[in-house]
């Protein structure tokens, strides 16, 4: 099992994010769907520095990193295999005007059934079009979700506020 903390819409809320990272040292994998509204290098020091051993960092690009010079070395949105029967899509959702029917085509082109986005500051986990959206909230109102990946490769996501 694999477990994820994902986080979006951070807006330099630095102890709010250490914080939510240290009610979980049992994490693998750290995703960030963007609008850190930091330097990259500083996030990255952030959560190695609030995580008990070095893991796996991801991050997307949102609309308000582009003010920060290392934002360039961060894609707009990856691809991450969550399990083996579970793909996601994760972008910040901005460039798709956090439009659910545009993020899950574009899901389906890259052959993922989940996207994990944030950009709306709102939680989300439903289904639509045969795609799973899940979205943390806004790290800066101490929303942020985790995702662990159950033996049969399905998906325990639970929301914290």
């Amino acid at each position: 099992m694999t477990k994820y903390f994902v986080c979006s819409d951070i807006h330099g809320a630095e102890l709010r994010l250490e914080s939510a990272l240290s009610a979980h040292p049992d994490i693998d994998t750290v995703i960030v769907c963007g609008d850190m509204e930091f330097e990259v290098y500083d996030i990255e020091e952030i959560i190695r520095r609030n995580t008990s051993r070095n893991m796996d960092i991801r991050m997307v690009r949102g609309n308000c990193d582009s003010w920060f010079s290392s934002a360039s070395r961060i894609p707009d949105q990856l691809i991450i295999p969550l399990s083996s029967s579970s793909k996601a899509l994760v972008l910040h959702g901005h460039l798709y005007h956090a439009s659910i029917e545009l993020m899950a085509y574009a899901a389906k082109e890259q052959g993922c059934n989940t996207v994990i986005f944030g950009h709306i500051h709102r939680q989300v986990d439903r289904e639509q079009y045969g795609i799973r959206f899940l979205n943390p909230g806004a790290m800066k109102n101490r929303n942020y979700m985790t995702i662990e990946t159950k033996e049969d490769g399905s998906l325990n996501v639970k929301m914290f506020e």
